[in-house]
């Protein structure tokens, strides 16, 4: 899959995410980023694996921590940014 097409699907993704409540659609101040742990991704349900960099969100409104794979992260901040 190209670049260009495996950015569009994560983004429809992502605003599907949104629009059914599954993602705020407001970034927190702060996102923290380390090795991955194993756990999913709130964009792509596929596990984010320890050769993979993981970013962690804090949804305060819903209390629960989100993961991401650094694409997906990349793919929520447009969405939540308007670009």
């Amino acid at each position: 899959m190209s670049p260009e097409l495996q950015d569009m699907v994560l983004r429809v993704s992502v605003r599907h995410r949104i629009e059914h409540g599954r993602l705020p659609a407001v970034q927190p101040k702060q996102i923290l980023a380390g090795y991955g742990t194993g756990r999913l991704c709130a964009v792509c349900d596929q596990p984010i694996t320890s050769a993979q960099a993981e970013y962690l969100a804090e949804d305060f409104e819903r209390d629960r921590q989100l993961c991401f794979h650094s694409l997906c992260h990349a793919a929520w901040q447009s969405e939540c940014s308007g670009q």
